[in-house]
């Protein structure tokens, strides 16, 4: 299964992940099984929507290629919570308690340009386009992609990066790139440092940084192409996190 996965070209996280619920599902059913003995399974692990999801299509590539039946039960219904919302002095006050220069431009690229934490962690220094203000990502499923790369954060990237060539984010005791899971710590560690109430994470900072941006009028389909999403829908839900004309309401006289 795993030699099959790799001939695909999917990647190892992917691998590892379609791995894991085949193993599990195999461990509680078995080898082989019906398509109503599988939704009764899932339905007992008590997942979330998306986990749930993503069980189903991981085991329907396997029940097609292996038991000969596609799976035709439903998708779960996702919930449609709005995305939680960094604002821009809560994003201040989380930097200013980092002392690692190099964690904070981490967080500014996933705040300022809207890069996934994986993204950040395979940036390089040629993806850096300082005269057009331009940074290009590797994103997901091989799609490269341009964002911005604001002026401010340029300067720092630029000093940041002399003597550089290959990844930036590094660990400087042993070269290798650094881990999310490096950021995801960081990240914990600095909101209680900050006193921050509000659970966010690193994607929360991607939100935070497509919200900004609807609420300052962008282009709803540039957004989209900035963000990698495949899908417009996908990008639509940051409409629902337009604040700017409730805030004007809010704030208008009404004359009596």
């Amino acid at each position: 299964m795993e030699q099959f996965l790799k001939s695909k070209g999917m990647k190892e996280k992917s691998i590892k992940t379609y791995m894991s619920v085949i193993n599990r599902v195999k461990k509680g059913l078995g080898v082989k099984f019906t398509q109503e003995q599988l939704e009764d399974y899932l339905a007992t692990l008590n997942l979330k929507p998306s986990s749930y999801n993503l069980y189903r299509a991981v085991m329907n590539f396997y029940t097609e290629k292996y038991l000969g039946y596609k799976i035709t039960f439903s998708k779960a219904k996702k919930n449609n919570f709005l995305p939680i919302e960094v604002t821009r002095e809560e994003f201040d006050n989380f930097l200013s308690v980092i002392p690692n220069k190099k964690h904070k431009l981490g967080f500014k690229l996933m705040y300022e340009s809207g890069l996934r934490v994986s993204e950040v962690i395979n940036l390089k220094k040629y993806d850096l386009n300082f005269e057009k203000l331009t940074v290009r990502i590797r994103g997901k499923g091989e799609k490269d992609r341009y964002s911005i790369l604001p002026e401010n954060i340029s300067e720092e990237l630029k000093d940041f990066t002399k003597g550089i060539e290959g990844n930036i984010f590094t660990n400087q005791n042993n070269g290798k790139k650094l881990t999310i899971k490096t950021f995801q710590e960081r990240l914990k560690k600095a909101k209680l440092d900050s006193k921050i109430t509000k659970d966010f994470t690193c994607h929360s900072l991607r939100h935070g940084f497509a919200i900004n941006w609807v609420n300052d009028g962008l282009d709803i389909e540039i957004l989209r192409r900035v963000l990698g999403h495949s899908s417009l829908k996908t990008t639509q839900i940051y409409l629902k996190c337009r604040t700017i004309d409730l805030t004007k309401i809010a704030k208008r006289v009404i004359k009596k």
